[in-house]
């Protein structure tokens, strides 16, 4: 995709997500900056929606952007643990209280705020997450539930299980009280460690991707998986370079750098909010075709967006795209310092930085 059909013309920060409305305008939210803009590209303008607060239509942190049936939007505020509702038309809305999970591993007494790490959404609204990464004692858990929650049934129901990469070093921190947390699998891999992950269609429809061999398969059920066919892939070498210039961006909290501090509730013992430092990363000595969770979108109709590993410094990303059967049906080529952040109606919406890291919302015709 070497053309865009368009760009908006205003620079952002971090663009962490969108949401195309049915009018053809787009929710943003930068995470950087705080901030939800509504953004018109056939005029140019962007409107701010909302305000950062902890208030009536405010919100601490706006990340996600969640469509919802009637075309209004829920935009996660993980900080304040809830969502904020945006309708159609742009205007914010009511305040969504985010409920707690039930307890996993045995009735474990630490949970992450809210609804965990989010990877996905389906048409009906309805909320895919998946649990902790950490243990209360003992080894760090080999893998993590996959849970949906149904804010208009108020229910939760578990879709699967996805199995963690092999940790590399743990972290053992103590939460006072007499209490400590061991942090492995998702923060303790190794970088370009072999990771499963997965993702969600607009139909609810898991699919779900493995490295080793590189595939994707899409779940029948928990515990179901019809696989698509193994795609050929030739290891790539971690060059000392690249561990540098990771491990830099890591120290200085440059965006794309792995996770240093995890921040989660203590329920219990006087509760609260705490963050522990996540070890250095280490390195594996050769690349997974992909690396980790966010290397994955699924687009509404069931298109699984891969993006590949390369080899260092190779600047151009490429995307393999799977279809509903799981099959390899082409690769996308991106123009450099570019990433695929959403889809629209027949679109793909694409973040490109300049030379000075400011980042601009372009939208393409979907190949």
């Amino acid at each position: 995709m070497a053309k865009p059909d368009a760009e908006f013309p205003e620079s952002f920060t971090r663009v962490t997500a969108i949401r195309e409305l049915p009018s053809g305008k787009v929710l943003m939210t930068d995470a950087s900056d705080k901030v939800v803009n509504l953004l018109d590209f056939a005029s140019g303008s962007a409107t701010k929606v909302g305000r950062e607060g902890k208030g009536p239509g405010e919100y601490a942190l706006p990340t996600l952007l969640v469509p919802l049936p009637d075309g209004s939007t829920l935009v996660q505020d993980p900080v304040s643990n809830r969502f904020l509702t945006i309708s159609p038309d742009g205007k914010p809305g009511d305040l969504v209280d985010i409920p707690q999970p039930p307890a996993g591993n045995g009735g474990q007494q630490v949970m992450t705020r809210g609804l965990g790490v989010i990877r996905g959404f389906d048409a009906r609204g309805r909320i895919y997450f998946e649990g902790p990464s950490f243990s209360m004692e003992g080894p760090p858990p080999d893998s993590v539930v996959l849970l949906r929650w149904d804010r208009v049934k108020t229910t939760f129901d578990t879709v699967g299980y996805r199995t963690l990469a092999k940790a590399g070093a743990t972290t053992t921190q103590s939460l006072g009280g007499g209490t400590s947390i061991r942090i492995g699998g998702g923060f303790g891999a190794k970088m370009f460690a072999p990771t499963e992950t997965w993702g969600v269609a607009g139909d609810g429809s898991v699919a779900r991707v493995f490295p080793n061999p590189y595939r994707v398969g899409w779940m029948n059920g928990p515990g179901k998986v019809a696989l698509g066919p193994a795609v050929p892939y030739t290891p790539i070498k971690v060059t000392e370079a690249e561990k540098k210039e990771i491990t830099d961006a890591a120290k200085n909290g440059t965006s794309g750098a792995p996770a240093q501090r995890v921040t989660f509730s203590v329920t219990g013992g006087g509760g609260g909010t705490q963050t522990l430092q996540a070890p250095p990363p280490e390195f594996e000595d050769s690349k997974a075709p992909y690396n980790g969770a966010g290397a994955v979108l699924v687009a509404p109709e069931g298109e699984v967006w891969v993006l590949r590993t390369r080899v260092h410094p190779d600047p151009i990303p490429t995307y393999d795209v799977f279809n509903r059967a799981g099959a390899l049906v082409k690769s996308v080529s991106l123009n450099a310092k570019s990433r695929v952040v959403g889809f629209g109606k027949g679109a793909v919406y694409v973040v490109r930085n300049d030379e000075d890291d400011l980042q601009y919302l372009q939208r393409y015709k979907r190949p």
